[in-house]
């Protein structure tokens, strides 16, 4: 349970993929990155990123991901692995993080439902470009995702309060 006083909260988005990205949006700022290489720069990040804020005022909202019949092993194997990566490296920071499916964030923001996955990317990228002007330049196919995540779950979370 997310709990406010002195510190604020910081609601990070993680898209899994090894293409993916993590951002965060707090008090402190906005920032987003693309997801590093290795599992101990991804841990690295993650700590980075968290500070010493206390677990119960950090909200993580991690794309629920699944393979689908046309994708290759390899792929699946490497995607999966990824993913269950970030949630140990949540896990390992006493943070029970909350999953989204893709179809319903982004309905939420109101990505057209029958675009192609490239103008779909493009059309995300466009948005977070526009929702983060400041972030801009950081704004790539890699990290759009992962910001528009953090603030759909940012939307989500200041509605129940």
């Amino acid at each position: 349970m997310i709990q406010e006083n002195s510190h604020s909260i910081k609601y990070i988005g993680i898209d899994p993929g090894k293409s993916g990205g993590i951002a965060v949006i707090s008090n402190e700022g906005i920032e987003v990155k693309k997801c590093p290489e290795s599992v101990q720069d991804m841990a690295f990040l993650f700590a980075l990123i968290l500070q010493e804020t206390p677990p119960s005022h950090v909200l993580v909202m991690i794309e629920k991901v699944w393979a689908r019949p046309h994708d290759g092993r390899t792929s699946v194997f490497t995607f999966a692995g990824n993913y269950g990566q970030w949630q140990g490296i949540v896990a390992c920071h006493e943070i029970k993080p909350h999953y989204v499916a893709p179809q319903v964030w982004m309905k939420a923001i109101g990505c057209p439902p029958k675009l192609s996955k490239k103008d779909r990317k493009n059309y995300l990228k466009a948005l977070a470009k526009e929702k983060f002007p400041d972030l801009s330049k950081k704004m790539t196919l890699a990290t759009a995702d992962a910001m528009l995540i953090a603030d759909y779950s940012k939307n989500i979370f200041d509605k129940t309060k």
